[in-house]
């Protein structure tokens, strides 16, 4: 019966694989959950998705855009953003120095 199991579990798990339109809603999501924890104004995704491993479960995107603070003065700003794809969250920190190529 294990043995049943195992074989059928084989045989299935290409179909379990995401297709491309899921991998698009899952970067898309990714790509707004940066967006809104990097917090800047006319924030936009410089570069990204760099997926990490399904081991490590990561999502990178460089976000830029301008500083909310008034007394920063609308300063531009770069922020890396981790997106956890398994918990569905993101953080972003001050990438200073970093640019999209």
């Amino acid at each position: 019966m294990t043995k049943f199991l195992f074989l059928a579990f084989a045989l299935a798990s290409p179909l379990l694989a995401s297709t491309p339109a899921a991998w698009q809603r899952g970067n898309a999501a990714a790509a707004r959950a940066c967006l809104k924890a990097a917090d800047l104004r006319q924030g936009e995704i410089a570069a990204g998705p760099l997926l990490f491993s399904d081991a490590a479960g990561k999502t990178a995107y460089l976000v830029r855009g301008r500083w909310r603070p008034a007394h920063m003065k609308g300063a531009s700003a770069t922020m890396l953003c981790l997106y956890d794809r398994a918990r569905r969250t993101a953080e972003a920190t001050e990438a200073k120095g970093w640019t999209a190529r």
